[in-house]
């Protein structure tokens, strides 16, 4: 059953507005703002609206940021804005925007010398300060990392991925714009929507679920599952836009509190390995994981099944098998994986404390080879 007793707390103020971007001043009372972004809002005109906006506020612009952001690249930031003294950082792009300004924030009030590679390689402790105030404006609909208090950076060198996480990471406020969605690549879409489908299914299978955190997932699938489809064939319609948006920030909610749990255990290796964008690779065992879970389930999975439209759970995995057809998880998988055996030697790798024991059936190695060759038995068929 779910959880006796739960407990939820969301700080983070959402506004939702198309258009909302260039108002961005009216909805700001920072005086020293550094924008976190990447290169491409730059030339499409987005930072200069926001510029614009902001006037003399913004002190500076970082749009150096890459996908799955390295604790080395984010260091180089620290070191730029570390004498600017801002009192807010912005993060406007997808989940790596946004948790690299979480990152900067965390490090910026740090006395000199504390560094992302010093504190997770070398384990030094942080000064017990509070991060600066974070303002989140997402451009993809998928990481929900808007409405977190935990972001995600990698160790490429090492092979590793960690989070900066505590309750004064949870972004002030949540600014969504689904104009700012608009022109994103279909592989940007599907990966980045397929993250958010993630969130609410694991929030769901979690040990950690709470009526709120069901209700939430729930409606996160009933928007995100018809819009993905809609996208496929009308990516410019602005409706599925708002609703992967809306999708995306439900299920940020929801994981806010579970976190998540084995579908993204496994996907981490497979990212810092291959660089599977993280949507594919945290996705593309969902199904296989719905009828792994369904042997225990509680109720929960039949009552998403029937709040999804659905008799049954294995009518639910069939229609993300046939999601997945559609969206093309398959070829997004191969062009980054050449074999079955690259994925299984990693199955070591793929235990995560803190989110494999998140699952509500228990799950060995033994288990996980058995769920990624289940999952992967469409990519070589």
């Amino acid at each position: 059953m779910v959880q006796k007793f739960w407990k939820f707390f969301n700080p983070v103020e959402v506004v939702f507005d198309a258009g909302a971007v260039s108002r961005l001043s009216e909805l700001v009372n920072y005086q020293r703002i550094v924008l976190v972004t990447s290169s491409g809002f730059t030339k499409r005109g987005v930072v200069a609206r926001i510029a614009q906006s902001l006037g003399d506020r913004l002190i500076m612009v970082l749009d150096e940021v890459k996908p799955n952001p390295d604790v080395r690249d984010i260091d180089a930031q620290v070191e730029k804005v570390s004498n600017l003294g801002p009192d807010c950082i912005v993060g406007l792009g997808g989940g790596s925007s946004i948790d690299t300004a979480k990152a900067l924030s965390r490090f910026l009030p740090q006395a000199d010398g504390a560094t992302l590679v010093t504190h997770f390689r070398n384990r030094m402790p942080l000064v017990d300060v509070p991060a600066l105030p974070v303002i989140a404006i997402p451009t993809t609909a998928g990481t929900g990392a808007e409405v977190t208090p935990f972001g995600t950076v990698w160790d490429f060198e090492e092979s590793k991925k960690y989070s900066v996480t505590g309750s004064d990471l949870y972004p002030v406020t949540a600014l969504l714009d689904p104009e700012l969605t608009l022109g994103l690549p279909m592989d940007v879409t599907v990966s980045s929507g397929l993250d958010a489908v993630s969130h609410a299914l694991e929030s769901i299978w979690n040990r950690s679920a709470s009526p709120i955190t069901l209700a939430l997932a729930t409606r996160s699938l009933q928007l995100s599952l018809p819009a993905l489809k809609e996208l496929v064939d009308n990516p410019a319609s602005i409706n599925a836009r708002g609703a992967m948006m809306q999708a995306s920030l439900l299920a940020g909610l929801a994981i806010s509190q579970t976190r998540t749990a084995l579908a993204h255990s496994i996907s981490y290796p497979l990212t810092t390995h291959f660089n599977l964008p993280h949507g594919i690779a945290c996705s593309f065992t969902l199904p296989a994981l719905l009828r792994f879970n369904d042997k225990v389930d509680d109720g929960r999975l039949h009552e998403l099944a029937r709040g999804l439209g659905h008799d049954s759970v294995g009518q639910l995995a069939i229609e993300l098998d046939s999601l997945f057809l559609l969206l093309d998880v398959k070829g997004a998988f191969l062009r980054q994986i050449a074999g079955e055996e690259q994925v299984t030697a990693l199955v070591g790798e793929m235990f995560t404390p803190g989110r494999a024991d998140n699952n509500m059936r228990s799950a060995d190695v033994a288990d996980l080879e058995s769920l990624v060759r289940e999952s992967m038995l469409p990519f070589w068929s």
